[in-house]
C-alpha cells in the first residue's frame, strides 16, 4: 500500500474509533436517526403517493443525465438572458478562483448552508482572502463555531447534542445556556447572526434544484436564514452542481415536492424561487433604487465524469435528502464519519471517488456493509450497494 494512501485509512480509522468513543457525538447521532426513523414511517404512510412521484423525478433526472451537455447549455443562455453573470467551472479550483475575484478581500459574507461549497472548502478559502465569513443555517453555524464538518446532509450537526450547543453559545456570548430551553438557544444564534446579515458585502447560497429552460432556481429552507441572505446581501452568489440541473420550473416543483417529503418534512419551511435580479425584485440595501447583481457557478468538478460513466451515473440522481443516509446501520453509530471529506455514507463514496479521488474513496467503500437499506429508503431507488462493488472491483483491479 503507497504511503500516501496509508496514511489516508489510517486517519480515518482513527476518525471513525474516536467517533465510537465519543459520549456527547453518540448521544446527538442517535437522537436525530431516532427521530427521523419515526417522522418519516408516519409520513410515507399517509402520503402513500410520494413513492410514485419519486419514480416521475427519476425519469426526469434520468432524462438530463442523458443529455447533460445540452442541459448545461440551455441552463447557461436561459439564465444570462435573465440578466444573471453565468460562470462555469470545471474544476474546485475554477469555481474557489470565480468566487474570489467577485468578492475579493476585506468583505464580510454570509452563506447558507451548501454541501456544494463544502466540497470546494468555499469558506475556508475565503477566510483565507481576508474576509469575514458566517455560516447562517444554525447547524452550519454551530459547526463553524466547533471547527467541525457537516455530518449529513440536510441537518449537518446531527451529531452535536444540545447540551454541547449550550456550553459552545455560552463560550461565544459569555452567558450560561440551559441545554433544555431550545428556544433560547435558537434566538442567541439569530440575534448574533441578524447584525451579520445586514452589514454583509456578498450572500452565498446553493440551489436544491434548477429549471433550465425557465432560468429558475429553487431554495429549500426550515429557518428562513436564504430569505435574509437572498433579501438583504448587496451582491448574491449561487453556487450549483450541474446535477441540479432539471428542464422545467414544473420538473423542479416536482423534486422540490420529493426532496422535502423524504428529508423528514411534510413540506418544507420555505420555497424560494429566483429567477433573476428583475424578477426577483430585489433592491440593494446600499444603492435603494439600483437592482442587485445575481452570479451563479455551474459546477462539474467530476460530475460530467461520473454521469457518462455507464456503472456509476446512477449517483448522479441523488436528490440530497439523506434518507439512504439515517436507515444506514453503520451511519446509525459514526454518522458522517462514514465517508469521504464531503461526501457521506455509501452514496458519498461514489461521489469521493469522482471529486476527491479513488486513495480518498477507497477506506469509505470497504465499510459499507451492502445491506441494502439504502436502497429501499432511497425515493429514487438508487441501488448504492451494487456501485459499491463495482468500484470494489475497478480499484482491486487497479
Amino acid at each position: 500500500m503507497r504511503a500516501d494512501v496509508k496514511k489516508i485509512w489510517k486517519s480515518y480509522v482513527k476518525n471513525l474509533t474516536k467517533a465510537m468513543k465519543d459520549k456527547y457525538f453518540r448521544i446527538g447521532v442517535t437522537r436525530a436517526t431516532d427521530s427521523y426513523e419515526e417522522k418519516i414511517r408516519n409520513l410515507l404512510t399517509r402520503f402513500k403517493e410520494s413513492h410514485e412521484l419519486a419514480q416521475e423525478v427519476r425519469a426526469i433526472k434520468e432524462r438530463v443525465i442523458d443529455n447533460i451537455d445540452d442541459f448545461v447549455d440551455k441552463a447557461i443562455n436561459t439564465f444570462r438572458e435573465h440578466g444573471f453573470n453565468v460562470h462555469y467551472a470545471e474544476t474546485e479550483d475554477e469555481a474557489k478562483e470565480i468566487v474570489g475575484n467577485i468578492v475579493g478581500s476585506g468583505k464580510i459574507v454570509v452563506k447558507a448552508k451548501s454541501i456544494t461549497s463544502e466540497e470546494i472548502r468555499l469558506r475556508e478559502y475565503l477566510l483565507e482572502k481576508g474576509n469575514e465569513v458566517w455560516e447562517t443555517d444554525l447547524g452550519e453555524f454551530i459547526l463553524q463555531l466547533l471547527n467541525d464538518r457537516p455530518m449529513h446532509l440536510v441537518t449537518p450537526s446531527l451529531h452535536v447534542p444540545r447540551e454541547k450547543v449550550a456550553e459552545i453559545f455560552g463560550k461565544l456570548l459569555s452567558k450560561k445556556f440551559d441545554p433544555s430551553n431550545v428556544q433560547e438557544l435558537v434566538k442567541a444564534a439569530s440575534d448574533f447572526l441578524r447584525d451579520k446579515y445586514y452589514s454583509a458585502d456578498f450572500g452565498i447560497v446553493g440551489a436544491n434544484v434548477v429549471a433550465a429552460l425557465d432560468g429558475a432556481i429553487i431554495l429549500i429552507h426550515n429557518e428562513g436564514n436564504i430569505r435574509f441572505i437572498t433579501s438583504v446581501s448587496r451582491e448574491l452568489i449561487i453556487l450549483t452542481g450541474i446535477e441540479k440541473i432539471v428542464p422545467t420550473l414544473e420538473d423542479a416543483m416536482k423534486i422540490a415536492y420529493v426532496l422535502s417529503r423524504f428529508a423528514g418534512y411534510k413540506v418544507g419551511g420555505y420555497y424560494d424561487i429566483i429567477g433573476g435580479p428583475r424578477s426577483y425584485n430585489i433592491i440593494s440595501t446600499a444603492e435603494p433604487l439600483q437592482p442587485r447583481k445575481i452570479h451563479i457557478i455551474f459546477l462539474d468538478n467530476g460530475r460530467k465524469k461520473m454521469m457518462k460513466d455507464p456503472e456509476f451515473r446512477e449517483a448522479a440522481l441523488c436528490l440530497r435528502c439523506g434518507a439512504c443516509m439515517y436507515s444506514c446501520p453503520v451511519f446509525k453509530i459514526i454518522a458522517g464519519k462514514f465517508g469521504g471529506p464531503t461526501y457521506m455514507a455509501g452514496i458519498g463514496a461514489i461521489w469521493t471517488y469522482f471529486i476527491d479521488g479513488k486513495e480518498k474513496a477507497s477506506p469509505v467503500i470497504y465499510t459499507c456493509l451492502l445491506d441494502g437499506r439504502c436502497r429501499e429508503r432511497c425515493p429514487l431507488q438508487i441501488d448504492i450497494p451494487k456501485m459499491i462493488l463495482k468500484l470494489r472491483n475497478r480499484l482491486a483491479s487497479k
